[in-house]
């Protein structure tokens, strides 16, 4: 069952403003302005998914620009990441745990891809909309997460893809997920999307995402009506029963 999205909020004229100030806190280091500035952002009402649109993503492509321009270091550049990610998991505390039965999805980068900070994001923004989200992070081997798939049988997974150079690894892997776990939805999403429109057809996905407020849409529309009812995730076969028991209960 699937129900229809909700419009996104409409951020202020403040709001927008305020991706310069946070590229400034981002590269100075100031981890309480950066926060602060995200926090107003929430307070104006907006979810995960518009903030890290109108202030993160505008942010950092900046830096990403001033790397190549020789303008910053790469030093410099992860400080700006790590205190984005950081602030992006302070202002997710406050979201509360999946409801029993919530269906389960897991993000992941492929194997290659080291931009983690998306798999991050996409992950906060499935927990706000009701899902059970786990994120395995960056350069995850393909053989690892298919087992993992495997073993946790998700309603949904979400791979990331920043370098075109990587379609192949992304076409082999969806195959592969529908191979181990048929049923289990592929998405694919990131920077490469964004960047050439035509490679959605390539990947071969059940969707493909360019934005994270098209993420945020795809989760909305696809929750179950009633949680309650989604499968339980099929145990790993090589782990303890109560493990088993304990993986295969609605986790609170």
């Amino acid at each position: 069952m699937t129900s229809t999205p909700k419009a996104g909020p409409t951020p202020s004229p403040a709001c927008r403003a305020d991706a310069g100030p946070l590229l400034v806190a981002l590269l100075s280091g100031d981890e309480a302005a950066a926060l602060c500035i995200l926090r107003r952002a929430r307070e104006e009402g907006l979810d995960l998914a518009c903030i890290a649109r109108v202030l993160l993503e505008p942010a950092l492509s900046q830096v990403g620009e001033m790397w190549y321009r020789g303008e910053v270091n790469e030093a410099e550049e992860h400080l700006a990441t790590a205190l984005a990610s950081r602030a992006l998991s302070r202002i997710a505390a406050t979201i509360p745990p999946p409801p029993p039965g919530a269906p389960r999805i897991v993000f992941s980068c492929l194997a290659g891809e080291f931009h983690e900070l998306g798999t991050r994001v996409a992950t906060e923004i499935a927990r706000e909309a009701g899902w059970d989200a786990e994120n395995l992070g960056a350069n995850v081997p393909r053989a690892a997460l298919l087992r993992f798939v495997a073993q946790r049988r998700p309603r949904a997974v979400g791979l990331s893809l920043s370098l075109a150079a990587h379609v192949p690894e992304c076409v082999r892997t969806v195959a592969e997920i529908r191979h181990e776990a048929p049923g289990t939805a592929v998405l694919v999403g990131g920077g490469a999307f964004r960047r050439d429109a035509a490679l959605r057809e390539l990947v071969r996905a059940d969707a493909v995402h360019a934005t994270v407020e098209e993420l945020r849409d795809w989760l909305r529309g696809n929750l179950p009506g009633g949680v309650a009812d989604a499968a339980a995730p099929a145990p790993p076969c090589c782990l303890p029963a109560s493990f088993h028991e304990k993986l295969a209960r609605p986790r609170r």
